[in-house]
């Protein structure tokens, strides 16, 4: 696979994930993603991308201002 933006190789990683919603700030750290060696865009796949929105679903009931989540924890 190679990255969309600027063509270079892709690597399997993990990253943190940020989401900036409804007043709330949201940190997914150690998500899984394929990373581009040069640009540093990353991509996630469509079960990953599932998982985070359930994620950021469950955090935004709890009304933080900001949340510091670990993915395999969070999923697991």
């Amino acid at each position: 696979m190679n990255c969309v933006l600027c063509k270079a190789g892709m690597e399997q990683k993990t990253v943190n994930h940020v989401v900036d919603i409804q007043g709330q700030i949201i940190i997914v750290k150690n998500v899984p993603a394929n990373v581009c060696l040069q640009c540093g865009e990353y991509y996630i796949d469509n079960e990953v991308a599932r998982k985070l929105e359930s994620i950021v679903e469950q955090t935004l009931q709890a009304g933080t201002e900001v949340s510091i989540i670990s993915y395999p924890d969070k999923v697991a």
